[in-house]
């Protein structure tokens, strides 16, 4: 099944349909804490992608998790509810 998601992810990815040129600005937009978590194995989207998204968004912190491809929920979810707990906790001891 895994296989099945990249190779339709690879294909869905590649059409100019999934491209959109006003992303970068519209992500600036973007007013609220934001957590941009990614995989350091993703070979769907380089973490590269990653660091540019959180880049973009005034507010953002780009957290890179280890041992993780493109399916963090699946792949290394505690990892994943780890590194959104932390973040959640650091919003309210800053609020």
């Amino acid at each position: 099944a895994m296989a099945g998601n990249r190779a339709a992810l690879a294909v869905y990815g590649g059409t100019p349909s999934m491209v959109d040129p006003t992303l970068r600005q519209r992500l600036g937009a973007v007013s609220v804490p934001a957590l941009v978590l990614w995989g350091e194995s993703d070979r769907i989207a380089d973490p590269d992608y990653g660091r540019a998204y959180a880049e973009a968004i005034p507010t953002a912190r780009f957290q890179l998790l280890t041992g993780t491809g493109h399916v963090p929920q699946i792949e290394t979810p505690q990892l994943l509810l780890s590194a959104i707990r932390d973040f959640d906790k650091s919003r309210i001891r800053s609020a």
